[in-house]
């Protein structure tokens, strides 16, 4: 009778683990993929979105994979229809692939944005979009979108849904996927010809916006309740560099006067004093000489 509350305690011990484990799996609601080929780069402009299912818990850590040629953009989530600013750890090189690590604190969206080369021969242009099945997803959707100029369009698999965007300047096409298993990896293949190098929206033109709300604390952002002490600072530097200058003046003042009082000889005193001369051999006498340097006699001062 002994040995059941030992057995129980063990059954406890191996089930514990297996139940936590569980728990902490991952699991995706959604992954939504944009490829935008062309759009303000000549390259394809990748937008991995997902979102975290509500029964993982959180925080939660969810790696990306991109490729090795990938060029990372950015990384970010949205909050209240605003995109932010997303810290993570990475990129890591794994192979050919790069890896991103986020900490996921909340269920909603979290992307991360890179471009990538197109492979290119002559016209022609190809891409291809590989999902390894990380995690399992609920709901996997992809978008693509092309110059509406290209031609011999050619997708694996083939697009479900094709479209042209409003402003006519793409095609859409778009792929879906439910119910993915973890390690049910998924491939889309895209190739199409075009004649003109042009990107779809030029920089000029492009949307671009702040991925975190402008505020107060802005880098680069000055508030105006700190402009009074600014001006203030500003006007005490000013009158620092007048009185520095001031008094560099005045020493310099000083001191050309101090050289040309050490300027003036014994020769150029004697020049402004009253000149007295020998009366017999007509030599000139210094101050304060009683008889003549030449020939002895005695001045008539």
């Amino acid at each position: 009778m002994r040995k059941w509350p030992i057995f129980v305690l063990l059954l406890v011990i191996l089930v514990i683990p297996i139940t936590v484990g569980a728990q902490g799996e991952v699991k995706l609601k959604s992954v939504d993929v944009q490829l935008l080929s062309e759009y303000d780069q000549p390259s394809m402009l990748v937008i991995h979105e997902f979102t975290v299912d509500e029964g993982t818990s959180l925080p939660a850590k969810v790696t990306v994979r991109f490729p090795k040629e990938g060029n990372l953009y950015a990384v970010a989530y949205m909050e209240g229809g605003q995109l932010n600013n997303k810290d993570y750890d990475g990129p890591e090189i794994q192979g050919n692939w790069q890896t991103v690590t986020l900490n996921v604190e909340s269920y909603v969206p979290h992307r991360i944005e890179y471009y990538q080369p197109l492979t290119r021969d002559g016209n022609k242009r190809s891409f291809t979009y590989q999902w390894f099945g990380d995690y399992p997803v609920s709901e996997f959707k992809l978008l693509a979108k092309i110059p509406s100029d290209s031609t011999n369009v050619v997708t694996e698999p083939p697009f479900s849904q094709t479209s042209t965007s409003e402003d006519g300047k793409n095609i859409i096409g778009t792929n879906t996927l439910n119910n993915l298993n973890m390690g049910q990896s998924s491939e889309f293949k895209i190739s199409y010809e075009r004649g003109s190098d042009s990107v779809t929206v030029p920089a000029n033109e492009a949307n671009i916006q702040s991925s975190e709300p402008i505020g107060a604390n802005t880098d680069g952002r000055v508030s105006i309740e700190n402009l009074p002490w600014i001006i203030g600072g500003v006007g005490l530097a000013l009158i620092g560099l007048a009185l520095f200058f001031y008094w560099r003046s005045t020493q310099e003042t000083e001191q050309k006067s101090r050289r040309r009082r050490r300027s003036s000889s014994p020769q150029e005193v004697e020049a402004g004093s009253e000149q007295a001369y020998c009366h017999e051999c007509g030599t000139r006498a210094h101050a304060g000489d009683r008889f003549c340097r030449t020939c002895g006699s005695k001045l008539r001062v």
